[in-house]
């Protein structure tokens, strides 16, 4: 098991929900965190602040993940720190809060350019700087939503996730001889402060019925599972299922 005290972690999306819930349990773990958003600062200035309270380390790092040259923007403001160290994919776009309006093309495209390149393109940044330290750990946040046949609104979300496994999987293979692992979690439903903005409670209690446990998931459920591959060295290329029995998957 690795000691991760003092080493630089950036949750990607780490301003609200399941993001937040990772950025508290890597900066409890003594991880200096770094509380990615793309639009919303003063949120994740909230969740950073948090951290300091609780006398962690922790700052806002405003950036776009789907945008290449910030991407390598925000990795390289990392660099003079010692850089990341552990990089948390969780940035995604909310398949149920779709602006009106929008194609389903552009919905599509939207879609990949958040969840599955902007995965990508912070998932090389992190690796090109990563191997000459020899060490890093990277956690794709996939979602139960890979496995499962989606309904036409969720086509597109379910694509990107599935996607994810096969970044996990690349970044193992390469990144193996340089000390770096690459892991997915997929969790299922997650109680988090926006639920009550996708599910109202009729369709909350049906989505429950069909989880064998009854229940969605905590946030720090989701966060205890992401830390095991981050402190466990000898566990790459591999999915953590994370869904109360919802769907039993490789």
């Amino acid at each position: 098991m690795t000691e991760i005290k003092g080493k630089i972690a950036l949750v990607t999306g780490g301003s609200q929900g399941i993001g937040r819930a990772i950025a508290l349990a890597l900066a409890e773990a003594g991880c200096r965190v770094m509380v990615n958003c793309a639009h919303n600062s003063a949120n994740a200035e909230r969740v950073a602040a948090e951290i300091r309270d609780k006398g962690g380390l922790a700052d806002p790092l405003l950036c776009d993940v789907s945008d290449e040259k910030a991407v390598e923007a925000m990795f390289d403001s990392l660099e003079p720190q010692g850089g990341a160290e552990i990089l948390i994919n969780n940035a995604r776009l909310d398949p149920w809060l779709r602006r009106p309006g929008m194609s389903e093309g552009e919905w599509f495209d939207r879609v990949m350019a958040v969840n599955l390149k902007g995965a990508f393109l912070c998932s090389e940044a992190f690796f090109c700087r990563a191997k000459s330290r020899k060490w890093g750990r990277i956690v794709n946040i996939a979602s139960v939503r890979s496995f499962r046949p989606a309904e036409p609104n969720m086509i597109a979300y379910g694509v990107s996730k599935l996607g994810m496994h096969a970044l996990t999987r690349a970044y193992a293979h390469n990144g193996a001889p340089f000390g770096i692992t690459a892991n997915t979690i997929c969790p299922g439903m997650v109680i988090t402060e926006n639920i009550g903005k996708r599910l109202t409670p009729e369709k909350y209690a049906e989505e429950s019925a069909a989880i064998p446990l009854g229940r969605g998931a905590t946030s720090e459920e989701i966060a205890d599972a992401v830390m095991f591959p981050i402190r466990n060295g000898y566990v790459t290329g591999e999915t953590i299922n994370i869904n109360g029995g919802m769907y039993y998957a490789p």
